[in-house]
């Protein structure tokens, strides 16, 4: 059982100076109904009987609120009460004490002024009383709801700080599934770049070496975003990897049988609603042709050397959805000088202020500037023009395959 002792903290606590204002108000509330019922009396007693009685009272709510703890707030108040006459006798004695030496003469008994006074001090007792536990209650009240909403809030931001560390790994995690060294083909030149719209990303894009004479390109877009988008793009690319190779030998499989066997795979996984568009697309160095096919995904763009400009196309159904669909190759032939550009669509679809999109036409000349330098001042400029057409306010993942042909 805690010590029944008075805490000088606990005046600061209860905001002792305004309630001392209240206890003021109090008093003129009580002189005004005085006055208007005719009742003879003193402000002044008024006042010393108010601020008696109702400072008492607080000694005895902080006197007594160690054993509240953990109590409800009906119980307080059953318990209060209970001890609110007792004591509001001993207040009134003596308010009326102090009241007789200061304002009554001497020459009236003090009996008759305190039998005379009782009725009316018990009254403003047991008001100032209640005033003096309600003002304590409402207090405590507040002050727990601040602790409470205090404690919701370090909550917050302890559940926001692990996510945002859950977001960071999943990221790394993430940065180590996309090709952290590009192969090379000869005859060709192969840069990358990959630019997430937030810290993790339903982006895919892969450079796989298939032997001395083949290399596989694909490029792949997971619906929607955030955590659930990427745990779909590393499902996809353990698939891809799988798909492809065979015993830690590459496996040349066509771009329409691997389309197939990766969406059998995903129907069978991937959640109602989801799916993914993918382009793959295999180059030889012996024949410069590209075999590729497109699930549902943008049109890759390829700049031949004399400046004509062509879409290789297809359009084939996306990954996920519907487990009959099939898949057939196309074929490309490729020149020296021709410069073939892969992307998702965060590149396309980038918006400035007037939420205009960068688009092929923009692409086209981005290629079209850069295209004598090298496939690395490709890869660049085209991320820069993008950059600085949004203001690196990216909407959506961007992913990028740059390829020249020597």
């Amino acid at each position: 059982m805690p010590a029944a002792r008075l805490d000088i903290r606990l005046l600061k606590e209860f905001h002792w100076w305004r309630f001392q204002l209240v206890l003021g108000v109090i008093a003129i509330c009580v002189r005004l109904v005085l006055w208007v019922l005719h009742i003879p009396g003193n402000f002044g007693a008024t006042l010393v009987g108010t601020f008696i009685t109702a400072n008492l009272f607080l000694v005895l709510v902080l006197l007594i609120q160690p054993y509240f703890a953990g109590v409800s707030r009906s119980q307080k108040w059953f318990w209060y009460l209970l001890l609110l006459v007792p004591f509001g006798g001993l207040a009134n004695l003596l308010s009326e004490i102090l009241i007789y030496l200061l304002f009554i003469p001497r020459s009236v008994p003090f009996w008759q002024i305190y039998r005379e006074d009782t009725p009316f001090g018990l009254v403003i007792t047991v008001v100032v009383g209640i005033t003096a536990f309600a003002f304590d209650d409402s207090q405590s009240h507040l002050k727990q709801q601040n602790e409470r909403l205090q404690s919701q809030v370090q909550l917050g931001l302890t559940e926001k700080e692990i996510h945002q560390s859950d977001l960071q790994q999943a990221h790394e995690i993430q940065v180590h599934l996309l090709p952290r060294e590009t192969p090379q083909l000869p005859g060709f030149q192969v840069a990358c770049a990959w630019q997430p719209a937030r810290s993790v990303s339903g982006d895919y894009f892969d450079v796989l070496a298939l032997g001395k004479d083949k290399m596989g390109l694909c490029v792949a877009d997971v619906s929607g975003k955030g955590m659930a988008a990427a745990l779909l793009m590393a499902n996809l690319q353990a698939s891809v990897k799988a798909f492809t190779q065979d015993g830690g030998n590459p496996s040349v499989e066509s771009p329409a049988a691997l389309c197939a066997k990766l969406n059998s795979v995903l129907c069978g996984q991937i959640a109602p609603g989801r799916f993914i568009t993918f382009f793959y697309g295999i180059l030889d160095r012996v024949t410069r042709k590209f075999t590729y096919e497109n699930a549902g995904h943008c049109l890759p763009l390829l700049v031949h050397a004399d400046g004509a400009i062509e879409f290789p196309a297809a359009y084939s159904g996306v990954l996920g959805l519907f487990s009959h669909w099939t898949y057939s190759d196309r074929e490309v032939q490729l020149a020296s000088g021709d410069v073939l550009v892969l992307m998702t669509d965060g590149v396309l679809e980038a918006w400035d202020k007037d939420e205009e999109e960068f688009g092929y036409q923009r692409l086209i000349g981005s290629v079209l500037a850069s295209r004598n330098q090298g496939v690395h001042a490709i890869r660049q400029r085209i991320l820069a023009d993008v950059t600085a057409f949004c203001s690196n306010h990216f909407q959506d993942d961007a992913s990028l395959i740059v390829v020249t042909v020597d």
